[in-house]
């Protein structure tokens, strides 16, 4: 890192830093402005603060020790994921938007009824804003971050640790959301050009693409399919393609963010009607998977030519920009990663934030106080999050096995949260039974597979999850009272959901074409994600043929929405 590096670093903390104080006062203006933009946002920056979101500092590191490890067939434990989030473009982004409701754990008592629904709100917004949104700060973005600054700058963990996430809090806790829906717009663009860039001096370091393509031809880890091979005693389902049936056909809606999700469901409610929130929504999809995977996959193919016996994978990307990118791109690249940082953790700051002082001080207890008030709690809360953030952040190491880890233990729950808009007899025991069993669920795997002698895959795992709490929630929601009717009611006439609900003097809405377009739009985005990358691996026919598929099928999905929803404006 030369003074030039440094120079550029500087500036891009200082514009962000300057953003966040120049947007304080209107932040300051009420709960709703601080956590929601007032509700205002048009959907490019919404979509465009999804994907920042979405794309932080440890994202570059995962993709790049999923391709060392496994290959390029190792993505699909993200892009089998772009089934849920396509279906939250079609389905979701317009039910949250109709339920109008500050937070995803606010739902709550919109959905159910009576003193059970209060508990749920209560208990989710301590257990997913504080204690699981510090545990995946400290695991996820900020160990992707030290990896980052040991390797560039030389800092040590503390110090790595201590100075990001203090300049990421202090313009989190002035600004609120405007701030991060802002810089997140300004910090995606950075950090996609630091990921481009990188991409090409690694490429041209490694030889060229014909280079790169001869020298892994035969490993393996150019295969965009995983192999069906190394079966153990359960047979193919214990192979990689095993795997790769699970997370296509169950893991998409057995996830916690099965619905949307908390972060997701902020940038749609801040929306400023249901078209603007579709759109927002549609563009995050095509961005976070079909714009930002060549790039990282690219790099980490490269780094397996150049860097082949590496031994920590997530270290190849950082390791790649400081050894190839020229003074003055080195300080973009560094740049490029703070922004990545900064757009994550700030969104995570003021989302825990936001169900700490919405859906536990304000709603239980301090209901009375002033706006003011309670723009100066959700100013505070970031702080405290922080500081036990970076406490999880010593322990961490593996970014990928926290990732997996996560997956696995919210599976138990995602099946109920996408089943309660679709189903009415879904209660709140449905949603506590599912989270309390979760965790022993979890933990008595390898003593179940280990008892009845069946390699513990992770096909099997899922599945083992998805029953065991099938198992516990099923009875319970048999068991236990349903909602108010009148509750329901009101429910339904607001948001209009489909499914299974009880006769209403309400016309339903015809969700057939919506489930048409999310099929198709699903394989449009699938097509646009592997298509380019084969194009650039050398399997030009294959290559075209996807990406022709893609935009025939952008053409009718773009249509159909249009014809459902009318023209759009920013």
């Amino acid at each position: 890192m030369q003074p030039l590096d440094w120079t550029i670093v500087i500036l891009y903390c200082l514009i962000s830093l300057g953003l966040g104080i120049v947007l304080t006062q209107k932040a300051s203006e009420g709960v709703e402005s601080y956590f929601a933009s007032s509700r205002k946002l048009g959907w490019l920056l919404a979509g465009t603060s999804m994907v920042a979101t979405s794309f932080s500092s440890d994202t570059p590191l995962l993709v790049t020790g999923i391709v060392r490890q496994r290959g390029i067939w190792g993505n699909w434990e993200i892009w089998a994921l772009a089934a849920s989030t396509m279906f939250a473009v079609f389905f979701f982004s317009k039910l949250w938007k109709r339920a109008n409701v500050l937070t995803e754990v606010e739902f709550v008592e919109l959905r159910y009824s009576g003193k059970p629904a209060a508990f749920l709100r209560g208990f989710k917004a301590v257990y997913w804003g504080i204690f699981y949104n510090i545990f995946i700060m400290g695991a996820w973005p900020m160990t992707g971050l030290v990896k980052i600054m040991q390797e560039t700058t030389h800092w040590s963990k503390p110090q790595s640790i201590f100075f990001c996430m203090a300049l990421t809090t202090l313009y989190c806790s002035l600004s609120g959301y405007w701030g991060v829906v802002l810089t997140d717009f300004f910090q995606f663009f950075v950090a996609t050009a630091g990921a481009v860039i990188l991409a090409v001096y690694a490429v041209q370091a490694a030889g060229g693409m014909e280079t790169i393509t001869r020298v892994l031809e035969h490993t393996g880890k150019l295969a965009f399919i995983p192999p069906a091979t190394g079966a153990e005693a359960g047979g193919i389902l214990t192979t990689p393609f095993g795997w790769f049936l699970g997370l296509i056909l169950i893991q998409w809606w057995a996830w916690k963010n099965a619905d949307g999700g908390g972060m997701i469901v902020q940038r749609m409610s801040s929306c400023k009607d249901e078209k603007q929130a579709t759109y927002a929504t549609l563009w995050f999809n095509f961005a976070h998977y079909a714009l930002r995977s060549w790039p990282w996959i690219l790099t980490a193919l490269a780094s397996l030519v150049l860097l082949p016996d590496l031994a920590d994978h997530e270290r190849a990307y950082p390791r790649l920009a400081m050894s190839l990118l020229p003074v003055g791109m080195r300080g973009l690249m560094i740049a490029s990663f703070f922004a990545a940082f900064m757009s994550t953790m700030s969104t995570h700051l003021n989302w825990g934030a936001s169900y700490f002082m919405n859906d536990f001080y304000r709603r239980f207890l301090k209901p009375k106080a002033s706006e003011k008030h309670y723009v100066h709690i959700s100013q505070i809360t970031p702080v405290i999050l922080a500081l036990f953030a970076t406490g999880v952040a010593f322990f961490t190491d593996s970014i990928s096995q926290v990732f997996t880890l996560v997956l696995n233990l919210t599976a138990a729950v995602g099946p109920v949260y996408f089943l309660r808009w679709f189903w009415w007899r879904i209660n709140p025991w449905s949603e506590i039974s599912a989270m309390l069993i979760s965790l022993p669920v979890f933990w008595l795997r390898p003593v179940f597979f280990a008892a009845i002698g069946i390699p513990a895959a992770p096909l099997y795992e899922l599945i083992f999850m998805v029953l065991c709490s099938a198992a516990v929630w099923i009875p319970v929601t048999l068991l236990s009272s349903p909602c108010e009717k009148k509750h329901l009611d009101h429910f339904f006439k607001q948001v209009n959901p489909p499914g299974l609900w009880p006769a209403i003097h309400q016309k339903k809405e015809n969700w057939l074409p919506h489930l048409i377009l999310w099929f198709l739009g699903t394989t449009a985005l699938m097509c646009s994600t592997i298509g380019p990358l084969k194009w650039l691996l050398g399997d030009i026919p294959v290559g075209i043929s996807l990406c022709s598929a893609a935009l025939l099928l952008w053409l009718i999905v773009l249509y159909g929405l249009q014809k459902k929803m009318g023209n759009l404006s920013a």
